[in-house]
Formats: C-alpha cells, sequence, structure tokens
C-alpha cells in the first residue's frame, strides 16, 4: 500500500513540474525561441499585418515593423541572456520619433547593440570592423531597417546612395 501511494506521490509530483514548466514556456518568463520572436511581437504589441525588417543574432533580436507607407512604426528589442534564460526576453520596444527621422543604437555592453531606422536618411550599407575584417551589410534605402552589430567592434559608418557618411542620431541602452 505504500508503494502505491508513493508511486501516487511521483507521479503527481512529476506531472504538476511539467505542467509548471509548460505554463513558464509559453507565458514567456523562460524565454522565446529566435524563431518565434516576430510572433511573440506582433502579439504582444498588437501588431497585424505591418512589413517586419529583423535582424537576430544569437544574443540580440532587432525588428521594426512598418505600415505600406512607411509613415509609421513600431520597434522591437529581445536578449539572449546567459544564465537560466532559455531564449530571448522582450527588452525595449514601441514607438520613438527619433526611430522616423534618424538611426537609433540600443548598446548592450556584453553583446552588442540593435541599430534601427525608419531609414528617412536613404542607408545603404553599414560597415564596421570586426575580426580584423571589414563587415559590409547592404539595405535598401529604400525601406526601414534594423540591424544587430556585434559586441568588439571598431567603428560603425553609415552611408547613403551616394556614399556619404551618415550619423546616429541617438543611443540608448539595453541593459
Amino acid at each position: 500500500m505504500r508503494k502505491k501511494v508513493a508511486l501516487i506521490g511521483i507521479i503527481g509530483f512529476a506531472l504538476c513540474f511539467v505542467f509548471a514548466l509548460a505554463l513558464l514556456y509559453n507565458s514567456g518568463v523562460i524565454g522565446v525561441a529566435a524563431e518565434k520572436i516576430e510572433q511573440d511581437a506582433r502579439k504582444s504589441q498588437r501588431i497585424n499585418e505591418w512589413e517586419v525588417s529583423k535582424f537576430i543574432s544569437d544574443r540580440i533580436g532587432a525588428m521594426i515593423f512598418y505600415n505600406d507607407m512607411s509613415d509609421d512604426h513600431v520597434f522591437s528589442i529581445y536578449v539572449n541572456d546567459d544564465g537560466l534564460s532559455y531564449g530571448y526576453q522582450f527588452r525595449k520596444g514601441g514607438s520613438d520619433s527619433t526611430i522616423s527621422y534618424g538611426i537609433v543604437e540600443f548598446k548592450h555592453d556584453s553583446y552588442g547593440s540593435a541599430v534601427i531606422s525608419m531609414n528617412d536618411a536613404g542607408i545603404a550599407r553599414i560597415e564596421f570592423e570586426y575580426s580584423n575584417e571589414v563587415a559590409k551589410i547592404d539595405i535598401d534605402p529604400a525601406k526601414p531597417f534594423a540591424v544587430v552589430i556585434p559586441a568588439g567592434c571598431g567603428t560603425v559608418a553609415f552611408y547613403d546612395v551616394d556614399g556619404s557618411t551618415v550619423s546616429v542620431t541617438a543611443v540608448d541602452t539595453l541593459v
């Protein structure tokens, strides 16, 4: 009889544990998998059929959602921290007037930075020094962009379609 009670107790505990893990996973407390970041941002920020520009690295996920006229936007930034976190956690988001007319860099001391813009300046290329090489990211100058720059990079330069450099308008932190 005691063995049956112990077995029922162990099974009950295991079921409760599995249920608790499933609840934590579905609530986003543990984190969001990289392939579900866009879906999570659309759901939590109530973004339906807008276009998206996104860039997801192993540590930072950056997205900018925009309407078909490119006159309204919502941005989302997720960070995949070390430790008990399973995946990416929402860190910052919303609408920012500086993103509408300039380039905003969201820095994280350890993981790099997310750069987001509605691309009013017509940025066509981003260049930065990484691992003793110059990395280049081509951008459609007619569309908004979200890019992640890895930690440990040298100078980051933004070029418009004429090859002129454009400065970052604002810097924020991802703590």
